[in-house]
């Protein structure tokens, strides 16, 4: 269906390191500047669209697409979704990188640029310089500080196949930023969600799959996504915003969060909805926003 590889970091803080509440912009604007600092040939250059070294760049490839607005990042960084905003020394942080398709075979830069946060550090104000004690991917160890040595990291996630239930609970655990007819919305019928998970999951697989090739019928699918049924929801909305310094302006991201359940027969739509509970959905996913957990009832 579509190819992603998961891999989660385990940092020690080495000082003490403050976050804001939501951990994601931080951990996200750290992984990458650091990204850009380590490849970057032509650092005068501001604009990547102007460097001569554009169709080449792996920066560009990753985070800098030709039409950013409609061509979703290939990557996805999950924060602790915990609101826990002080570390000490000696407290650990794990958080997940999932990387679409082909994107995987420049997992190595992350752990680069990973490792060249340890002395820099992380945080907000008070940043925690750290050591990166191990990495893995989908459960098995690729990487440990006592060796430094990257073993095999190409291992995608396995979506498992789930329960076959009538009743079925989507635990939005970070703001999800839905946008319909130019508007954001704090509502998901059945038959949205499904439209929304479709056109995510055909278009990573067209830009970041070696085969763009999609022989789901999703249309034939979404006609029964009519007939599942909202039968309780407590969805509501979460106002979070960040400073981008790249934009020089406070950007607002609120979404989402809370509880909605669905019933009907969910067999053909189970591995779709398993999927999106890895890929996330809605807008700015490479936050670690539009992050769900499914529960079954």
């Amino acid at each position: 269906m579509l190819s992603v590889y998961k891999y989660t970091f385990f940092l020690k803080f080495l000082t003490p390191a403050t976050f804001p509440v939501y951990k994601g912009s931080v951990l996200r604007g750290a992984v990458i500047a650091n990204f850009k600092n380590i490849v970057c040939i032509n650092k005068k250059e501001k604009n990547c669209n102007s460097c001569f070294a554009s169709e080449s760049c792996v920066y560009k490839k990753i985070f800098e697409p030709v039409d950013k607005s409609n061509i979703p990042l290939p990557f996805i960084l999950e924060p602790p979704y915990d609101k826990k905003k002080e570390y000490k020394k000696g407290e650990r942080f794990e958080f997940n990188l999932l990387l679409i398709g082909k994107t995987s075979v420049y997992f190595p830069y992350f752990v680069i640029a990973v490792k060249r946060m340890e002395n820099i550090g992380i945080g907000m104000k008070s940043r925690g310089k750290f050591i990166l004690e191990k990495i893995k991917n989908s459960k098995r160890v690729i990487y440990t500080c006592r060796d430094e040595k990257l073993l095999e990291f190409l291992q995608p996630a396995r979506i498992k196949r789930g329960k076959i239930t009538d009743t079925l609970t989507l635990n939005f655990i970070s703001p999800a930023r839905i946008k319909i007819g130019g508007k954001l919305i704090n509502n998901l019928p059945f038959s949205l969600l499904m439209k929304i998970l479709f056109r995510r999951t055909s278009t990573l697989k067209k830009y970041y799959e070696d085969t763009n090739q999609d022989n789901i019928k999703w249309q034939e699918i979404l006609k029964d996504a009519f007939f599942i049924k909202t039968i309780s929801s407590n969805l509501k909305w979460y106002d979070w915003a960040r400073y981008s310094l790249r934009q020089k302006t406070l950007m607002k991201l609120g979404g989402f969060v809370g509880k909605i359940t669905y019933q009907g027969n969910f067999k053909k739509f189970l591995p779709f909805i398993k999927l999106g509970e890895i890929i996330h959905i809605g807008k700015n996913t490479s936050f670690g926003l539009g992050k769900y957990i499914i529960e079954y009832t």
